[in-house]
């Protein structure tokens, strides 16, 4: 049998296994013998199976215990967009143009679900901001964008906007260290813009500050839309 369909043989019974219940994140995978003999596979196949679920951020083979299903998926995801990059197959310009978008879509959903603990939260998030040293700015930015997103409840967005903020991280680290005072006072008003408007639940009125927040960081950037 062709590694391929091993793989696929072993993605579908580890699939079941999660389905009936007895295995979740963190849990221990049976061991490569056991899949062989279950799936009727050779420990080779097997062993390659495992080796592919690894690159992909949801098996982690751990020296001496065995395999382990895990949620690595946004790293692998993101060293597939960081491939994409390097080959030129997309740009920052186009990343940008995602997170912002993803940001719009998930602040749309929260306001419509949105709690006074949520309003109180996302408000504690902006004044921990306004508050911050400058080596803490962008660990604390990134928290502010992170929670809008998770309030949300779309996991695909908390996924995709986890990718890339890992993904940029060390270069919104350096922006946030080159911002003039002036700029920085400029970011912290739409920070305030993005969170009146969560707190009225207003929706243009929101996208447009979302986007400007955007834009922004995009003329700090260089980048042109």
């Amino acid at each position: 049998m062709n590694e391929t369909k091993a793989y696929h043989f072993v993605i579908e019974y580890i699939q079941t296994l999660v389905q009936q219940g007895k295995i979740s994140f963190g849990g221990k995978l049976p061991s490569e013998r056991q899949l062989a003999t279950t799936l009727k596979l050779s420990r080779n196949s097997i062993r390659e199976a495992l080796r592919s679920l690894e690159n992909m951020g949801i098996v982690e083979s751990r020296h001496g215990q065995g395999s382990f299903l895990v949620n690595h998926i946004s790293q692998s995801l993101g060293s597939t967009i960081s491939l994409l990059l390097f080959m030129n197959e997309c740009n920052n310009q186009e990343i940008s143009q995602l997170r912002r978008s993803i940001e719009i879509s998930a602040y749309l959903l929260a306001i419509n679900q949105i709690q006074d603990t949520q309003i109180r939260e996302l408000s504690h998030c902006f004044d921990a901001l306004k508050n911050s040293s400058l080596d803490e700015r962008a660990k604390l930015d990134k928290h502010f964008h992170d929670t809008l997103i998770q309030f949300s409840g779309n996991r695909m967005f908390i996924l995709l906007n986890e990718t890339l903020s890992q993904l940029f991280e060390h270069t919104i680290q350096t922006q946030q260290a080159q911002l003039s005072s002036k700029a920085w006072e400029q970011l912290l008003s739409y920070h305030a813009q993005i969170l009146s408007c969560f707190t009225l639940r207003a929706a243009e009125e929101g996208i447009l500050a979302i986007t400007e927040h955007y834009n922004f960081l995009a003329a700090e950037e260089g980048i042109h839309f």
